[in-house]
């Protein structure tokens, strides 16, 4: 009895496995290949498609390239052709017809709307209040890319909502920010990399309809100094020179930050070291970017203040800057520092 159940098992186990063994034998790779390029073009954008063939088969057949139903390109071994997408939301219908002695008659179409998607960014550092530049980006920092999609289907202009975005950061996808409706990504750059190459197809049901990408380069970060008055604070409307003037006992300087990444100013992360002539210069609010000078004595004389920041997280490690201030004092000429 035990030796039918063994057999009777081995027959059908061989049984199950046959059909397998013959569907894979059957697998025909298909004769010829497209290359698109762009798939998803932009309005008035040249497209080129190309058909490759396995073997040489395609030098000798017959290719046939209609476009809007008119015939475009015809002729033997013409496995190229190109054309200009139209407007914006205006469809382009491309067929493809080879005549072959050898593979027989191939067909394959396709479809093209001109579409638009607009990639902005920008880079979560520092800069001071009222200022009316761009924050830039610094290695290591964290960045934020929104995409504009325009996308025209029958006269008619496609919600965001509506459309899937496949993120891309330096060329690698980025599945858990991609999805229907998610029309922007944030990430931390690399700090070895000199730049973030940022990327977005856009699909209409399965359909890709458009490409964006963007190239965000990489800023130093910078640290400007400041006066900083009792009474009106830090005044930002004027960045100190590299030589001043001293025509006071006591003065303030204020250290400002510049494109240094605000997660690090926040924990406290961006630490400040203050010179005077090359000796350590401390405060009670140095570690603040905050130092305050007296002049000692009387007479004539220079010296020279310098603050370094570093930022000690170490994935963000070259984010460093560092400022260097000239003091003359006990003479009347040069930049006054408190003639504001």
């Amino acid at each position: 009895m035990q030796k039918l159940l063994k057999i009777t098992f081995f027959a059908t186990f061989a049984l199950s496995i046959a059909p397998v063994a013959l569907a894979q034998l059957s697998v025909v790779p298909d004769p010829v290949q497209y290359i698109v390029a762009p798939e998803a073009p932009q309005p008035g954008q040249k497209v080129t498609i190309a058909a490759q063939g396995v073997g040489g088969f395609l030098g000798g057949a017959t290719i046939t390239w209609t476009k809007d139903g008119k015939v475009a390109l015809s002729g033997l071994g013409e496995t190229t052709f190109s054309f200009t997408a139209g407007a914006l939301g205006t469809q382009t219908r491309v067929q493809v017809r080879i005549v072959s002695s050898s593979q027989g008659t191939i067909t394959h179409d396709f479809t093209f709307l001109p579409s638009l998607v607009n990639l902005i960014w920008e880079a979560d550092t520092s800069v001071p209040p009222l200022y009316r530049g761009k924050s830039l980006y610094t290695a290591g920092s964290s960045i934020k890319v929104v995409a504009f999609p325009t996308i025209v289907v029958k006269g008619v202009r496609v919600p965001s909502g509506s459309l899937t975005m496949q993120w891309f950061v330096q060329d690698t996808p980025a599945p858990e920010q991609s999805g229907l409706g998610r029309t922007s990504i944030s990430f931390a750059g690399d700090q070895l990399q000199a730049q973030e190459t940022v990327a977005v197809d856009v699909y209409y049901g399965a359909n890709k309809v458009a490409r964006g990408e963007i190239t965000i380069p990489t800023s130093q970060p910078l640290v400007l100094l400041y006066v900083k008055d009792p009474l009106r604070g830090v005044v930002y409307d004027t960045v100190l020179p590299t030589s001043i003037a001293l025509n006071a006992k006591e003065f303030t300087v204020q250290a400002v930050p510049y494109f240094f990444s605000n997660s690090s100013l926040k924990n406290r992360s961006v630490t400040y070291g203050w010179t005077l002539n090359d000796d350590e210069a401390v405060g009670p609010n140095s570690a603040k970017g905050i130092l305050t000078l007296r002049q000692a004595g009387v007479g004539q004389g220079a010296a020279q203040l310098a603050v370094t920041l570093q930022n000690t997280e170490s994935d963000k490690f070259v984010q460093t800057a560092n400022a260097v201030l000239q003091l003359v004092f006990g003479q009347s000429s040069g930049s006054s520092l408190f003639g504001l």
